[in-house]
């Protein structure tokens, strides 16, 4: 049998991914737009303003593409996931440990360290580039999927040990993000796989 280390598609891991760094993505932006303000005032187009847009604002307009790709992708994931939770398997859960405390980790030490430059000009993104690429590559290879803390806004973040309803007797442990933002031992949910150990986890 050959191993899926990720069920979700490329396009959709890289969207969530983005999704996580929508905040970023949006503090980076308005920092370059209110730091060059001044060079937006263009008056006819031609070939030099269109230039020197892209000089100046061009970091900015791939940082609203990854923002925009990111809203609509995680956006058709999610819907995908839901289409097909009839699909769902049973599970009852045994112990639970919040985690969305997780996501302000995130935050910390990647979002913050990276907005906090004085200026932006081509090394820093050239830094930012190289930076993204590895925390993708860390990313789509663990469990840091899930920590996201847009989709944490909505939907918990929790780690549980359970045990499937058809086969008690065995005892397993499952990251999982939950349309509630509580969960109590004992209690039935129903969970789609997304990962090794990692879950998509609803109640009905």
């Amino acid at each position: 049998m050959t191993y899926t280390p990720h069920l979700l598609k490329k396009g959709s891991l890289f969207a969530m991914f983005c999704l996580s760094y929508l905040p970023l993505f949006l503090l980076i932006s308005l920092r370059i737009i209110f730091a060059k303000y001044d060079k937006l005032n263009y008056t006819d187009p031609s070939w030099w303003s269109i230039k020197t847009f892209l000089i100046e604002f061009g970091f900015v307009v791939v940082l609203i593409i990854l923002s925009l790709y990111s809203i609509l992708g995680t956006y058709l994931t999610f819907k995908n996931i839901k289409r097909n939770l009839s699909n769902a398997d049973p599970i009852i859960v045994n112990s639970v440990e919040p985690k969305n405390e997780e996501s302000l980790s995130y935050l910390a030490t990647y979002v913050i360290p990276l907005v906090s430059s004085e200026k932006f000009g081509p090394y820093e993104y050239v830094l930012f580039g190289i930076l993204f690429f590895m925390y993708y590559k860390l990313y789509s290879s663990s469990s840091m999927i899930l920590i996201n803390p847009v989709l944490n806004v909505k939907y918990g973040l929790f780690s549980i040990e359970y045990f499937n309803t058809q086969k008690p007797e065995e005892m397993r442990k499952a990251l999982i993000i939950f349309n509630h933002k509580w969960i109590d031992e004992g209690e039935k949910i129903y969970v789609t796989k997304l990962s090794h150990r990692l879950y998509f986890a609803h109640k009905k």
